[in-house]
């Protein structure tokens, strides 16, 4: 059977399929932005499609030239005014999700353009769309999305690189060095995976010890810390699990933490590697070592140390560590991790509720 581990595994090859096939991919979109005044792009979605949102959204910032927001559906649909001038882009794996159903039909009517970037056409969400963006996810066998989020994050960079050619604004040249960049995680992903597995094996008894784990992540690593909160929530069913910005979540937080907590610091080495640094000596020193730094300047052989090989795509390379983390905090501690058609089988999942609920009025 098909793990939800394979699935983390299969992601270098999506990777390159999403990348390859880029042209086919955007073509209706780019035949729908040619000539358009362009102001922003906003991109809204719920749970993982949020998270990775969240993870992409300032890259897409940059590479567009334009100003550009995540937005979770209820509060997008709370707005009283929307820019006419602006790319609505909706992100759902399977395209069944109501509230985000709902906020591109508001907006629609109101003779905006509108994106659906779905797991598969002809789906509730694309149908309603102006324009269909394939995820490029192909089947993925769990509900505990791990494919679909890493493929939501690079599709969602790729169009803020559309726009921004579109526009004039980011040069063939920065588009390529752009797509070059991107083409050194599969080979990344593939060692940090492997090497997260021997890490792992090494601390599982105070990883699974802890009752609460906490992730920190500067920049687009913010994105992959909700992620990560959200995958080991939904996953390892045991933890309560919390994703926080490196900044907003030292301002309270921290006095909270216990010698029960876990903190996991997913470290870029950037503008706020003092905060990494310090929230990850306070859990070291008082709090029986529960503080773990991944990625860039790690401080003992506890942590997990690795150089990402990307400049603008590193989320898609710590990825893996979350995911894996929340895989095997339910695996060895035999926590059931069932493939989806295996839930619907048993009992349709609670989850479904959100996508089959009556649609709100407009």
């Amino acid at each position: 059977m098909v793990t939800m581990l394979d699935c983390i595994n299969r992601v270098p090859s999506i990777v390159e399929k999403i990348i390859a096939n880029r042209d086919t991919t955007f073509s209706a979109f780019r035949n729908a932005i040619a000539g358009k005044d362009i102001t922003a792009i906003y991109f809204i979605g719920s749970g993982t499609s949020n998270t990775s949102a969240q993870t992409s959204v300032r890259f897409a910032e940059v590479a567009s030239g334009v100003s550009c927001e995540a937005m979770i559906p209820n509060p997008f649909l709370a707005k009283v005014a929307y820019n006419p001038n602006a790319i609505y882009v909706f992100t759902s794996q399977s395209g069944t999700s109501t509230l985000t159903q709902a906020a591109l039909k508001k907006v629609k009517n109101l003779g905006c353009l509108t994106v659906a970037i779905t797991g598969k056409e002809h789906t509730p969400l694309d149908d309603e769309a102006d324009v269909w963006v394939d995820m490029g996810c192909g089947f993925e066998e769990y509900g505990m999305r791990t494919i679909g989020y890493c493929s939501s994050v690079l599709t969602q960079m790729l169009l803020g690189m559309e726009v921004g050619k579109a526009r004039g604004y980011l040069s063939e040249e920065c588009y390529n060095a752009y797509i070059e960049d991107a083409c050194k995680v599969p080979a990344s992903h593939k060692a940090i995976s492997e090497k997260t597995m021997v890490w792992f094996d090494k601390y599982k008894d105070v990883l699974n010890g802890g009752t609460d784990i906490i992730l920190y992540g500067p920049d687009s690593l913010y994105g992959v810390a909700l992620e990560g909160a959200l995958k080991i929530l939904e996953t390892a069913k045991r933890f309560i699990s919390v994703g926080y910005e490196m900044d907003d979540g030292l301002h309270g937080p921290t006095m909270g933490f216990t010698k029960d907590h876990i903190v996991i610091t997913l470290s870029d080495g950037g503008k706020d590697d003092k905060l990494v640094q310090g929230v990850s000596t306070m859990m070291k020193k008082e709090f029986n070592g529960h503080g773990f730094i991944v990625g860039r300047n790690t401080q003992d052989e506890t942590d997990l140390a690795f150089e990402p090989a990307s400049k603008n795509f590193i989320a898609l390379e710590y990825a893996p560590v979350v995911q894996i983390i929340a895989y095997r905090l339910a695996a060895d501690f035999g926590v059931p991790v069932p493939p989806m058609a295996e839930m619907m089988a048993n009992d349709k999942p609670r989850y479904f509720n959100t996508h089959d609920a009556d649609k709100p009025e407009q």
